[in-house]
């Protein structure tokens, strides 16, 4: 892997998608890293591991020949944002060969050779645009996340939440951050979470939708004190140890929105 990522790194320039934006921030809030695949083209799909402003990018494709291929971008950056701060990678395809694994593996045997570059641009609804020039075949397609097992969930969690407040019309005046108690509760694709603060209770009941190792979560929202509206959870991710996501509140009194996260007992 060291001599792979040695004889990949290229230096790529920073620019943006959306203008105005001059350089790309020293910190990337979205996580490409998932299995990607087009549901309507089976057999082919791409691997992301990200980490930070760095991506290893593996294809399972189809070659000219018809036969699986597999070429890789070990060292694709980020070289642009677009308006929501969604990043774009870049970066060099390669194709490798080796020695057989039936037998000693000798790491002589193993060569590189580059075949092109690829580029992965984000796109609405959490699709992402693949492009990529490979032994002189280009290739577009939008992919979505593959999604195949539902996490388990626990029951009570301890949350951290920092949520911007703005107006229903007007710009963000504040950011409001607190603890909660949180008990989750998911059948299927029903969702259901209380959540309980200082200033009181809330419970948000909605329709769950996995997005690859993620998830979205859609509905209504009521408090103990009267306030009531639509909410939308983006990227909730569950682990053994908690889960995390991005949570939009709207009501008449105020909209707000900002990322949570929360251990589990």
């Amino acid at each position: 892997m060291t001599a792979i990522r040695t004889a990949a790194a290229t230096a790529v320039a920073a620019l943006a998608l959306s203008a105005g934006a001059a350089t790309v921030p020293a910190t990337v809030g979205n996580d490409y890293s998932d299995l990607w695949w087009n549901p309507q083209e089976s057999g082919w799909g791409m691997n992301i591991a990200q980490q930070g402003e760095t991506a290893f990018v593996t294809l399972f494709v189809y070659g000219p020949d018809g036969k699986p291929t597999w070429y890789f971008a070990s060292d694709a950056r980020v070289f642009a944002l677009d308006a929501s701060g969604s990043p774009a990678f870049r970066g060099t395809l390669y194709r490798a060969t080796g020695p057989w694994l039936g037998g000693p593996f000798d790491p002589a045997q193993v060569a590189l050779q580059p075949v092109g570059q690829i580029v992965i641009e984000p796109r609405p609804e959490a699709r992402l645009n693949l492009s990529y020039t490979a032994e002189g075949v280009s290739f577009s397609r939008d992919v979505v996340r593959m999604s195949f097992s539902v996490p388990d969930l626990g029951t009570m969690y301890l949350g951290s939440f920092s949520l911007r407040q703005s107006l229903p019309e007007g710009p963000p005046y504040g950011t409001r951050q607190f603890g909660a108690e949180v008990l989750v509760h998911v059948v299927g694709s029903t969702a259901f979470l209380r959540i309980e603060d200082p200033q009181g209770t809330c419970e948000y009941r909605g329709t769950r939708t996995p997005v690859g190792r993620f998830a979205r979560i859609a509905g209504q929202f009521t408090c103990a004190g009267g306030e009531s509206g639509t909410f939308d959870i983006a990227d909730f991710e569950v682990t053994q140890h908690g889960f995390s996501g991005y949570l939009r509140t709207w009501s008449p009194s105020g909209n707000q929105y900002g990322r949570f996260a929360a251990a589990r007992y």
